[in-house]
This record gives structure tokens, sequence and C-alpha cells, in this order.
């Protein structure tokens, strides 16, 4: 079996037109959707780009693998799943928005697809709009429609770059796994005038917002909120609009892959894999992008479709490093001992996950930790537990009761889990190493 994975960037798990979202124009996703297994509780190792690649190249999580912000570098010898499929012959390329943060570190792909690349075939208008798109000024507070056209965006290089290399592999009957990572629906949120054009922000239903009686989060998010104070009910709907026609976009460069396994005959010899790093505010809690334990971020969506497979949903927690083990035990490859995440496989064969199964995920970034079970979520700022949400009461993380003393009893055990977990899957002897310098 082949193995492609279509990866996106900032796509929340529920921004498909299949489940019903009325800003999601998604069909060859939801093509995907109809003969694949959707895991519909999976969670990412961290809320944002870097931590959570490494943790999916890697099946370890965030702090034992070592990078757990954008500027931190991997430990030594990082292991990832290009490395496991090495002794079975596999091609493996990987390209787009792989974020590794330690480039002369051995990734075990072959040379990567970057984004300079794709500079280097645009035309210096384009470059020039795509710049200022980009700029840290525009790309996270405005949006709106953008004269490139779709084959002038970076996801459009990533999509016939994964396709040339597929065809090289089949060409010369080469397995290959192919790590196809779109920065689509990353922000700048602008995409092409036709497709932004086509919602009508008149219609967009804006999220709810916690009641004014309801207790405040925590003083961190009240920080990142200040970014998007300022917006107003308009600038609030073209940001909505923009983000969900990038999601449009990137629909369509996932299609463009998918069909060329069809046309290659290779269709029911290929797993297809599709998720994202994390997710989008959108929003909720007044909040656009990510970088917080809300669910809208941390809460990402999960394709596996396995030829021979019945599609179905699966409702077990699960976390993105479950993909290392996954990928070995369908191509038959040993999981290596670093790996840290458990094989969806039982459940995507037998519609149940393996005995003892998890009752609990977790995700990092920087110091801020989060445990979330089934029914409850604590997040934790430093070594203070901030913020407490009984899920089965309050999903929209609206009250936090960290300050209830009817819940003191339920932080006190969470966080001594939360910590038990850090403690037990931490990579021992390892030291941080930030870009630009190491420290203890």
């Amino acid at each position: 079996m082949n193995i492609l994975v279509l990866m996106c960037d900032h796509h929340r798990f529920d921004a498909l037109s299949c489940l019903g979202n009325p800003l999601a124009h998604t069909p060859n996703l939801d093509r995907l959707a109809e003969r694949s297994v959707r895991f519909e509780n999976c969670y990412s190792q961290s809320p944002v780009c870097a931590p959570a690649r490494h943790s999916l190249a890697t099946g370890r999580y965030a702090h034992a693998q070592g990078v757990i912000t954008n500027r931190h570098q991997p430990h030594p010898g990082m292991h990832t799943i290009a490395h496991a499929l090495q002794p079975l012959g596999y091609r493996r390329f990987h390209l787009g928005h792989m974020h590794w943060t330690d480039r002369e570190m051995d990734n075990g792909y072959e040379p990567e697809i970057t984004a300079a690349m794709w500079r280097e075939t645009m035309p210096d208008d384009v470059l020039e709009r795509y710049d200022w798109e980009n700029d840290g000024r525009t790309r996270r507070t405005t949006a709106g429609p953008s004269p490139r056209t779709r084959e002038q965006y970076w996801g459009y290089h990533v999509a016939t770059e994964s396709i040339r290399q597929i065809e090289e592999a089949v060409a010369n009957g080469e397995n290959f796994l192919s790590w196809t990572s779109f920065t689509e629906p990353h922000p700048p949120f602008f995409p092409p005038k036709d497709i932004y054009e086509q919602i009508d922000q008149s219609r967009i239903v804006l999220p709810e917002h916690p009641p004014r009686d309801a207790p405040p989060p925590h003083d961190r998010i009240r920080r990142m909120q200040r970014e998007w104070a300022h917006l107003t009910e308009v600038e609030i709907r073209q940001m909505m609009a923009g983000y969900y026609g990038m999601v449009h976009l990137v629909d369509r460069y996932c299609g463009m892959v998918l069909d060329a396994l069809d046309r290659l005959g290779i269709r029911e010899e290929t797993v297809v894999i599709w998720t994202a790093d994390h997710g989008d505010q959108q929003w909720e809690h007044a909040m656009f992008l990510k970088f917080n334990m809300r669910e809208a971020s941390v809460h990402v969506p999960l394709l596996i479709d396995v030829p021979g497979v019945a599609a179905g949903t699966r409702s077990e927690l699960t976390e993105h490093i479950d993909l290392f083990p996954t990928i070995c035990n369908l191509l038959g490859a040993a999981v290596p001992d670093s790996v840290q995440g458990r094989s969806l496989l039982p459940s995507i064969r037998k519609g149940t996950p393996g005995p003892g199964w998890r009752d609990a995920v977790f995700s990092q970034i920087g110091d801020i930790k989060m445990i979330r079970t089934e029914s409850e979520k604590l997040n934790v700022y430093g070594d203070e537990s901030g913020e407490y949400y009984n899920l089965s009461a309050d999903p929209r993380e609206f009250q936090n009761l960290i300050g209830d003393g009817g819940s003191a009893d339920r932080v006190t055990a969470l966080r001594a889990r939360l910590d038990r977990w850090q403690s037990d899957t931490a990579m021992k002897g390892a030291k941080e190493r930030i870009v630009g310098k190491t420290i203890a």
C-alpha cells in the first residue's frame, strides 16, 4: 500500500460541508469522507504549527520531542515516520508547510519541496501582492478578495509537485509515502476574488459569546483577545468570509491530488489520511487564529481511507501521535520504542479501539498545557491551574470553574494526572534547543 497524507493548516474540525457547516464548501473532502473512517474526537498535540507537526512526524508529545513553540528545535536523534518506512524501500516525499525548525537534522525524507521553490515560479507582481497580504500588520486582523488566481497560491504548487512525485514513483513501480502539507487555510485570509465573493457575508451567523456574568477566562486569554477587540462586525464577517474562502481553495488542491490517484489507477492501493495541524477560533471567544486550548484550536479533523474498509465514524479520544503507529501497522513496519501514540488500526478495521484505550488527551504550547477527558478540561498556565471546564454541562467553555469550591477536588485530580503525564512522557536527559541558542 501507498500512503498519502493530505494536511491543511488552521483547518477547523467542523469546517466541512458534509458536517452541515453552511460556510464550508468542501466537495472534494466530502467525497473523501464518504469512503473514510472519521475520528470525531481527535486532538492536536499543540495548537501551533511546528510543535504539532513535529509530534505528527515523531509520534511523540511536544515536550518529549523538544519542539514546544515555533522557535524550539527537536531533541537530537529525531526519529520520524519516514525513518520507520526506509527499511521497506518506500519513496518518502515531504512538501509544503512541514515547518522543520532544524533544517540540518536528518528527517528521513527525500529533499523537501519548499516555499522558496514556489516563489521562484511566481512573477514579481504576484509576490508583491502575496507579501502585502502576508505582512504581520495585514494577515492577522484583515481579510478580503485577492487578485491572485488559484494557480498563484503556494497550495497549487504543492498539489502539482505532489502529483509529479507520485507519478514518478508509479512510473518506477515504487511504493511511496507522500506527506503533502498545504499552508491553506492559514492566514492571510485572502482567497481569489471569485471564491471570496461566493460567500454572502450578510448570512454569516457570528458565534455566541459567554454571558456577561460568566467567570473571566485566564489573563493570557484576555490579552490575546485585545488583538481583535477593535474589529467591527463588518470586519469580523470579512475575516470569516476570507477564512472559508481559503477552506474552499484548499479543498480544490486536495481534490487535484485525489483525482491524480484515480487517473493513475492507484486509488485502491493507497491509504489516504487527511488532517490539520490545529484549528482556528473564527471569532469564538472573541479570537481568531489559535495559540490556546479552546476546542476550536485543539480539536482537529481526521479522515482515514483504507481501501477495502467500510466508511464510518469513531468516537474515542484520539491524538495526532497515533498516526505514526497506525501507518506502521498498515504497512507492516516496525514501531520504534520512541513512539508514544497508539495504533488506530483495530478501531479502523473492527470499529472499536484496542483494550485499555485512553480516557484523556493532552496538548501543549510553551508553558501552557491541557488535559481533556470526555467530560472535563483543565488548562495550566506555567505552574498555575488557570481554567477548568465541565464540558458535559458547558461544551462551549463559557464557565471557567477554577474558582468554584465545588470543583476543587476535580481540579486537584486532573492536575495530578497532568503532572504525572508530563513526568512519565518526558525525554530523560534532554535539553531544550531554541533557534539561535541552547538552554538547559
